[in-house]
C-alpha cells in the first residue's frame, strides 16, 4: 500500500482553523522535523497575497519570502499589510505569526494590467509528455500529491538540474490552489534540484525566495531548471527558470546557506 492510499485525498499542508493555520506532518523540514519546510511557508504566504478583486486589474510581478530562522511546526496565523498604493503599482507584506511572533514574511509587488509587447525567454525545454514520469523524493512528494518528470539532474545529483512537477494536493484543506501558490511551492525547490553538493557533505538549506514572474503558469506541469553556486565563504545562490508548455513564465533566485553535512570533514561533531 502507498502513501497516497494511507492518508486522506487529496493530501494538505494546513488546515484552518478560525485564525489558525495548523500544519500537517507533511510540511516538516528534512533539515528539522520540529520546523515547517520552505516550500510549504511560500505556499502558505502566498496563499495569503492572493486578492481576487484587486488581481483582476493588477498582476503580481515579484513575490520575495525571507525566513526568519525555523518556522515552528505549529498552528500558525497570518497578517497583510499595504506598504504601497499606487495606480501603477502596489505593494503588500504578508506576515506569519507563530504565538505572535513573526517567522516568516512575503513582500507581493503587483503591476497595473495592460497590454504591451512580447518579448520571450528562448529556451529549448522538452515538453512533459516526452519525458517519462517517475517517484519522487519521499522528502517532497506530499503523499503521493507531487509528480515528477526529470529532464536532466535533479535531487541527490550535485549540478543543474531540470526537471516538470505537478501538484495534485492542497495548501489548505478543502481548497483547490492557484497556479501562483503552486508556482511560489515549487520556487522553493531550486536549491534542492540544483544542489552544487551531495546533503550529507554539505547542506544547503535556503533562507530566502525570490520570484519575478513574467506572467502568471497555466497547466499541470510546472518546469524548473536551478544550478546552484558557491564562493567558498558560507553561503551561495540558486539560479532558478520556471516555464511551463507555453514557455518561461518566471525566473528567481535563492540565498543559500551553506554548512557541514553529517558525513563532512568540517562537521564539528566528527572532527572531535
Amino acid at each position: 500500500m502507498n502513501e497516497a492510499e494511507t492518508r486522506p485525498w487529496p493530501p494538505f499542508y494546513y488546515e484552518r482553523d478560525g485564525a489558525e493555520y495548523r500544519p500537517s506532518g507533511l510540511t516538516r523540514s528534512p533539515w528539522d522535523g520540529r520546523a515547517i519546510a520552505g516550500g510549504p511557508v511560500s505556499a502558505l504566504l502566498a496563499s495569503g497575497a492572493e486578492d481576487a478583486a484587486l488581481d483582476a486589474h493588477f498582476e503580481i510581478a515579484r513575490f520575495q519570502v525571507d525566513i526568519f530562522g525555523k518556522v515552528p511546526h505549529q498552528p500558525l496565523t497570518m497578517a497583510t499589510e499595504l506598504l504601497r498604493d499606487g495606480r501603477q503599482s502596489k505593494l503588500h507584506r504578508v506576515t506569519l505569526l507563530a504565538d505572535d511572533r513573526p517567522v516568516a514574511q512575503a513582500h507581493v509587488l503587483r503591476v497595473r494590467w495592460m497590454e504591451t509587447p512580447v518579448f520571450p525567454v528562448p529556451h529549448d525545454y522538452p515538453v512533459p509528455a516526452s519525458v517519462p514520469e517517475i517517484e519522487s523524493p519521499r522528502a517532497m512528494r506530499m503523499a503521493g500529491a507531487i509528480r515528477l518528470r526529470r529532464v536532466e539532474g535533479g535531487p541527490g545529483e550535485p549540478g543543474r538540474g531540470i526537471s516538470w512537477l505537478a501538484m495534485d494536493g492542497e495548501v489548505i484543506r478543502g481548497t483547490a490552489p492557484s497556479q501562483f501558490v503552486k508556482a511560489c511551492l515549487f520556487a522553493d525547490f531550486g536549491n534542492g534540484f540544483g544542489s552544487a553538493t551531495h546533503a550529507e557533505d554539505w547542506s544547503f538549506a535556503n533562507l530566502d525566495i525570490t520570484v519575478q514572474f513574467l506572467r502568471m503558469p497555466v497547466g499541470e506541469w510546472f518546469l524548473l531548471d536551478a544550478e546552484t553556486h558557491m564562493a567558498g565563504n558560507g553561503h551561495g545562490t540558486a539560479r532558478n527558470v520556471f516555464a511551463d508548455e507555453q514557455g518561461v513564465y518566471a525566473r528567481g533566485f535563492q540565498t543559500i546557506f551553506v554548512a557541514p553535512g553529517y558525513r563532512s570533514d568540517s562537521n564539528p561533531i566528527l572532527a572531535r
